[in-house]
């Protein structure tokens, strides 16, 4: 891919609509990298300064304690932004990020950006509208998780992947188990209320593929 045809889909996706003038600004502050699956973009603690736009793929971010366990925090797909703290904070990355899938990301230098937004304040006012949004996000990402039981997290979880595959057939992009840990649940547990969800004839389930039967409860 072009860096200015990934450059059209963040400015799309992410800033709200194309314009000529903010998408040539970005061309310096930009770059494509791409990973394999199961390669690692950025470690835990590591310093950097690129924030990424991801295109295309799946990225898995965690951290990992002094035992060596790992806490998932958010699995990206595609049209998200991570690393984004790093347009706030020092340079060093909070989590680990691991391609899931085979990436295609747009690298967008965390300096340079922080320039143009000194420099043109209609695209600061974007960037500020566009990362207010992605707080929005995270925050009824922990209401979903401390006021929801575990169904209604995992039912939430189905509809919005429904929504964007538009089908009622969903692939989970993840293992059972890790799927469980990022709704706050033990593979126990989640297994658990996988089979109360079909044995109340609300899902179906074949492997990893979920199938919603009674979307009333959805």
């Amino acid at each position: 891919m072009k860096k200015s045809d990934a450059i059209k889909i963040f400015s799309n996706v992410f800033l709200g609509g194309y314009d000529q003038e903010i998408s040539s600004m970005l061309e310096d502050a930009t770059s494509i990298v791409t990973k394999r699956k199961n390669e690692i973009f950025f470690m835990e603690g590591e310093e950097g300064s690129k924030v990424y736009f991801l295109i295309s793929g799946f990225i898995k971010l965690y951290k990992t304690n002094e035992e060596g366990k790992e806490a998932i925090m958010h699995f990206v797909k595609s049209g998200e932004i991570f690393a984004e703290i790093l347009f706030f904070l020092k340079n060093r990355y909070p989590v680990t990020a691991l391609a899931l899938d085979d990436c295609l990301t747009l690298a967008i230098d965390s300096k340079k950006m922080e320039l143009l937004i000194k420099k043109h304040p209609n695209f600061a006012m974007k960037m500020i509208g566009s990362l207010a949004k992605r707080i929005k996000y995270f925050v009824n990402i922990v209401e979903n998780l401390t006021l929801s039981d575990l169904s209604t997290r995992f039912l939430k979880y189905l509809s919005t992947l429904s929504e964007q595959k538009k089908s009622s057939e969903i692939v989970l992009p993840v293992k059972k188990g890790d799927l469980a840990v990022l709704l706050g649940a033990t593979p126990e547990a989640f297994s658990r209320m996988l089979k109360k969800l079909k044995d109340d004839g609300i899902i179906d389930i074949d492997g990893r593929k979920i199938i919603l039967i009674d979307r009333n409860n959805v």
